[in-house]
């Protein structure tokens, strides 16, 4: 899976944070400019992005009601498919936005910042390209769908499911990145955080 690596990065955190005490964050980072210009560019796309993950999150709701109710063709009948459509368009717009400004936030690190993953852009990317990929073909889905087939049904509306998720993904990734101005803030660097990988993972 893509994000694979953002993940690692968050469970070494969890053993970096255990060194914490009473030490300014503030104070510490060395790439502290950086980081609040990379705040503040990135808020309100983050914000964005939850009010489309809160729509998406009750149209879920819907389809799993349909589902219970034994009834999950109607999904297909009800224009849903391409409310869901839409709101993963929506937060495709905003997590291209996103690389754009995690991109400069890049360009103004030293390569020893425990910030500076620019592979972290590739992988985002890639998931992007996925989901986009995954968002188009979602018109197709209905065609796949004969009238009362409730089996089919619901497959297909399992798929739509398995699709949402990818696309709340791409918002948590907005979170993941942002992971390593602790281990920045604590003074750590890229070389460092390696070291603790390697040793956390033999």
């Amino acid at each position: 899976m893509q994000h694979s690596s953002f993940l690692k990065k968050a469970s070494l955190l969890v053993v970096m944070t255990t060194a914490i005490t009473t030490m300014s964050f503030a104070t510490l980072a060395s790439n502290q400019g950086a980081i609040d210009a990379f705040e503040a560019k990135t808020k309100p796309i983050a914000q964005d992005a939850k009010v489309i993950s809160e729509k998406q999150l009750v149209l879920m709701d819907d389809f799993n009601q349909l589902m219970e109710s034994g009834n999950a063709a109607a999904v297909f009948q009800s224009g849903k498919v391409t409310e869901l459509q839409d709101l993963g368009e929506q937060t495709l717009v905003q997590a291209k936005l996103f690389v754009k400004e995690y991109e400069q936030f890049l360009a103004q690190l030293p390569e020893t910042s425990t910030c500076y993953t620019p592979e972290n852009v590739t992988e985002y990317n890639q998931l992007i390209n996925e989901v986009a990929t995954k968002n188009q073909s979602l018109s197709e889905l209905s065609s796949t769908v004969a009238p009362g087939d409730e089996m089919a049904a619901t497959m297909a509306v399992l798929n739509l499911q398995m699709h949402a998720g990818q696309v709340g993904s791409l918002v948590q990734m907005f979170q993941l990145v942002k992971m390593c101005y602790i281990s920045d803030a604590m003074g750590y660097t890229k070389e460092d955080v390696e070291r603790m990988q390697a040793q956390e993972e033999q």
